[in-house]
């Protein structure tokens, strides 16, 4: 008997490992849901969905009658509410309200206060907004039932999400990006450079003759032969006032001077004066030449008048 049972525990403890491992492995994580708001499908489970413990009073027993219970207790419509910083909620709705007390609910384990976000009467729902830390938490609902007289305890799931609210009441705001509207590229167009022709020269544009070129050359003759006019060329006498003063102002504008033998500088105004006085006064030179005019002309009356007749002048007679 020791021996068997030492081997059943060994069996037993061989079958835990096994599974624990299998339920390692095959276990693949789920992804979050990006922002933004959902309808999902809400599915009850009358046994827990990962353990497949039956919490509920009825316990196994009770199985068939509890599930389709709570079928008839949940509302296949759910509403997944996910903001911009990841924070999830479920809304779930209930039937058969009038029949139903106080539900209380639980999120993988842990209580959570849910809120009444809307009723219908005429359709005998309730609307209950819960936070959850993702879309793939398991959600442990009690609640009183009266044709019963008791608690019942069962669990909800939801998945199948789909853009949108339906007819819930929604409680964020989810902001869509814009769509990126990008420019259309512009047709790049050629460049046309324009060459540029000098300003005094026009380019000529020819334009060919439709006529053919005729095969015989043509002999053209001059029409006149012009003889080339040959000009003399003029000399013009240099004014030696001109020159003289050109010269003064070219030594003077190229910083030249004049020096004599002892080394002083000449100027202009004293070879102006030496000049002068070396020409002398010009009343003299005309004194001079008055004399000289009558001494001429003396000389002619006496040749004419006494010489040349035979008569001197100066003999007695």
């Amino acid at each position: 008997m020791t021996n068997t049972a030492s081997k059943l525990k060994r069996a037993l403890c061989s079958m835990v490992v096994m599974l624990a491992l299998m339920a390692g492995i095959t276990s693949v994580p789920v992804l979050a849901a990006s922002p933004g708001i959902y309808t999902a499908t809400a599915t009850s489970h009358y046994r827990h969905p990962t353990t497949g413990v039956i919490e509920d009073s009825g316990g196994e027993s009770s199985y068939v009658l509890g599930q389709s219970m709570t079928d008839s207790a949940l509302n296949k419509a759910a509403l997944v509410e996910v903001d911009s910083s990841g924070a999830t909620w479920i809304t779930i709705r209930l039937n058969l309200m009038d029949n139903i007390q106080s539900p209380q609910f639980q999120v993988d384990g842990s209580s959570v206060s849910a809120t009444l976000m809307q009723e219908d009467y005429s359709n005998n729902t309730a609307d209950y907004r819960m936070r959850v830390n993702s879309e793939n938490s398991i959600i442990r609902c009690n609640m009183y039932v009266i044709p019963m007289g008791r608690e019942v305890i069962f669990y909800i799931t939801v998945g199948g999400l789909s853009a949108g609210s339906g007819d819930f009441v929604t409680s964020i705001t989810v902001e869509e990006p814009e769509p990126v509207v990008e420019p259309e590229p512009e047709p790049e167009q050629p460049e046309t450079t324009t060459p540029q022709t000098p300003s005094d020269q026009t380019p000529s544009t020819q334009t060919p003759s439709a006529e053919e070129p005729s095969t015989q050359p043509t002999e053209e003759t001059p029409s006149s032969t012009e003889e080339p006019v040959t000009e003399e060329p003029v000399t013009e006498e240099p004014n030696s006032e001109t020159s003289s003063d050109d010269e003064e102002e070219e030594s003077s504008a190229l910083g030249l001077a004049e020096f004599d033998e002892s080394g002083n500088a000449v100027s202009n105004t004293s070879t102006e004066a030496e000049q002068n006085s070396s020409t002398g006064n010009p009343v003299i030179w005309w004194v001079i030449g008055g004399v000289v005019v009558v001494a001429i002309a003396g000389g002619c009356v006496w040749y004419f008048c006494f010489f040349r007749k035979g008569k001197n002048p100066f003999q007695k007679k």
